[in-house]
């Protein structure tokens, strides 16, 4: 399988943040604006990103379709066939710690506010032969070193009729139902355990009805909140590590009654330490801590 290469710099952890409140596009960043005050950007017009993401398994590269080993608490192999997730509220952070706000291109991956990330080449039966590791767009001219964003889906958006949303919102297969919204992130396995483990995290508990306006709120709006504050849009990579994401997980066992693996149900404790991992509040509880599953790749050079 390929390994990571690195040009002198090492993996390094990150800090997420922990709230989130169930509302429209925007946020909690808008507050930060321009750059402020001290060269930080703002005058010097806009200039063109180009985001960086890639998928890992540990130090592995995940590979549509590849057998992964040692995962979780009781060291399981699973064979992953996808592997896919959104991002909203893209901002860039300064040194000063104002927050600017990536204005993305619209394509069949973006939207203003919105992309999907996709590490599956149709390996699976649900998936398609595209990928995409990249988010493209415009952003006030600045010097930054820090990136936030959510993976997840903007309330509006999450809870309008796919069949009609333009693309990436109008695949079926990252789709829960109306109330409910999207699948923020999909996971699936085939698997040479006994099982089969698959994480599907949206909105539970959403309330409302389509006669009289559709979904009103979710209980539990499941957006993960994520801060890097080191990271150079030029030179490094937003790294997602599915092994990071299982840490502590029994991935061969299911709790009975319930989906295998996680489907985000609050009162399925297979979710709990995923959860745990992602900085999500499970079941009622608090988060523990922040999340470790996204880190950043400084000055990677990564297989082909």
């Amino acid at each position: 399988m390929k390994k990571f290469g690195i040009t002198g710099l090492a993996l390094v952890s990150l800090i997420a943040s922990c709230g989130d409140s169930e509302s429209g596009a925007g946020g909690d960043g808008g507050a930060g604006g321009e750059p402020g005050a001290g060269g930080d950007g703002g005058a010097g017009g806009a200039s063109a990103v180009a985001i960086e993401f890639e998928a890992v398994v540990g130090d592995e590269l995940f590979v549509c379709g590849e057998t992964y080993d040692n995962l979780g608490a009781n060291d399981t192999s699973l064979e992953l066939s996808d592997l896919r997730f959104y991002v909203q509220d893209v901002e860039l952070v300064t040194a000063s710690g104002d927050a600017v706000q990536l204005n993305m291109d619209e394509s069949e991956w973006q939207l203003p506010n919105l992309a999907l990330l996709d590490f599956e080449d149709g390996c699976g039966d649900l998936g398609n032969e595209p990928t995409n590791r990249t988010i493209s767009g415009t952003i006030a001219s600045g010097d930054y070193v820090g990136i936030r964003f959510k993976m997840g889906v903007p309330f509006t958006e999450n809870h309008e009729n796919p069949s009609v949303a333009p693309s990436p919102l109008n695949l079926t297969s990252m789709h829960w139902n109306w109330q409910g919204g999207y699948k923020f992130l999909r996971i699936d396995s085939g698997s040479v355990s006994p099982t089969d483990w698959r994480m599907h995290l949206g909105s539970t508990a959403c309330d409302g009805d389509p006669a009289s306006g559709g979904t009103t709120m979710c209980a539990n709006p499941n957006r993960v909140d994520v801060e890097l504050p080191t990271f150079d849009p030029a030179t490094d990579v937003v790294v997602f590590d599915f092994a990071a994401l299982v840490d502590g997980a029994a991935l061969d066992v299911n709790q009975e009654g319930t989906p295998v693996g996680c489907m985000a149900g609050p009162m399925d404790s297979d979710c709990a330490p995923l959860f745990d991992n992602l900085g999500l509040a499970f079941g009622g509880s608090v988060p523990v801590g922040p999340q470790t599953v996204f880190s950043v790749l400084q000055g990677a050079t990564l297989p082909q």
